[in-house]
């Protein structure tokens, strides 16, 4: 039975060059040399279930600020994990809504968004030669 990609309409807010990875119950999103969000659906931990957004600490409070729906990690104890992703719950009441945003951010190359990966580079540099 094929697998399908959970939340498949945001590719159709996502740059047609983004390279898509799968994982075990994930889907890692490649553009232009970085990491730059993963889909996940799993029923395992269901609670980490939506979009993981790669950035960095010091751009949390903006990306919060402009989609108030993304949130910080919470383990299982309720402790706040403190990370270079953010995430944006599928149980959100503003999921679609929020997710479409965050997908328009990365169209749009908003330097907030996007981790440089040895594996990101290696992914999307062939790209260009094909």
């Amino acid at each position: 039975m094929k697998k399908v990609m959970p939340f498949d309409f945001l590719l159709d807010y996502l740059p047609a060059t983004v390279v898509i990875r799968p994982a075990i119950g994930m889907y890692y999103i490649y553009f232009e040399g970085k990491i730059v969000l993963i889909l996940r659906k799993v029923s395992k931990n269901s609670k980490h279930n939506g979009l993981w957004i790669a950035t960095k600490q010091e751009d949390h409070a903006g990306l919060k600020a402009d989609i108030p729906a993304i949130t910080d990690f919470v383990l299982d104890e309720g402790e706040t994990f403190e990370s270079a992703w953010l995430q944006l719950s599928d149980t959100h009441d503003d999921f679609e809504e929020a997710a479409i945003r965050i997908c328009e951010l990365v169209s749009h190359r908003d330097k907030r968004i996007g981790k440089a990966t040895p594996k990101a580079v290696q992914f999307t540099s062939g790209l260009n030669h094909e």
